[in-house]
């Protein structure tokens, strides 16, 4: 007796359709999105008394206006293109709630060693700038908490869904099957940081690229299985508040890293 069930390749693309200019337009709307967002919040803020014009009120602004804008967006994708699903829902079955928490914490731990690994290895807290007085930490950590809200419907509600549609296709890589606008979406969401090569090392900005590449994928990996953002929102989130507020710790309890 043969098996009749073959075995499926360890590398596969299928239903592929390549297109440009859908992936053109994700791009600016991606800068056109995250760029009003920042200099709005940054405008607004300046016109106001001083003591609104500090970093986690900043933001926290810019992220409220970003997913207002990515919003939308979605609310015009749906208009000029139905059938594309943006996951803005509560998942219908299972959440992934727990996992995603888990994989955000994971994220957080692994983009601490990433970004800080110089002064972990020098057992010094890393002379990251944060202001640790107790309410603009508790405000930073705050903003970081909710980063997905802003940046998981914009990248992955609005991009993916929109390109899922206009630049069709699935790719495998082993047990991992997503859709081409996955990775597409998840360079652009890499590229979003390219003002870490302007500020930091060499290595430091080619490691936030790698690592935020991958968790465009993870994100997608989330969404596709609880069919809602709520799981990828979670994730980012928690990555971003675990970093951060492990660095916070270190600032206030070990001697800084010389600069």
């Amino acid at each position: 007796m043969t098996d009749s069930v073959s075995k499926q390749p360890f590398f596969a693309i299928t239903g592929f359709r390549f297109r440009l200019w859908p992936i053109l337009l994700a791009a600016v709307l991606m800068q056109g999105i995250l760029v009003t967002g920042r200099e709005s919040a940054r405008a607004l803020l300046k016109a106001g008394p001083d003591v609104l014009y500090v970093g986690w009120i900043y933001l926290a602004f810019a992220l409220f206006l970003q997913a207002v804008l990515a919003f939308a967006g979605i609310l015009v994708m749906r208009r000029l293109l139905p059938e594309a699903d943006d996951h803005v829902r509560w998942p219908p079955e299972k959440s992934y709630a727990g996992l995603a928490l888990l994989i955000g914490i994971g994220m957080g731990l692994a983009m601490l060693i990433a970004d800080y690994w110089p002064a972990l290895i020098a057992g010094h807290a890393p002379a990251a700038g944060y202001d640790i007085a107790p309410v603009p930490a508790a405000g930073m950590l705050a903003a970081l908490l909710c980063t997905g809200f802003a940046e998981e419907t914009l990248f992955r509600g609005l991009l993916v869904g929109m390109l899922v549609i206009l630049v069709p296709g699935r790719m495998r890589i082993g047990g991992l099957d997503l859709p081409i606008a996955a990775y597409i979406v998840a360079l652009l969401f890499g590229l979003a940081h390219w003002e870490s090569f302007l500020v930091n090392p060499l290595h430091l900005a080619i490691a936030q690229q790698l690592y935020a590449f991958i968790w465009g994928l993870i994100y997608v990996w989330l969404m596709e299985r609880s069919q809602s953002l709520v799981a990828p929102i979670i994730a980012h989130g928690v990555g971003n508040f675990t970093e951060v507020g492990i660095v916070m710790a270190m600032m206030a309890t070990m001697p800084p890293m010389a600069p």
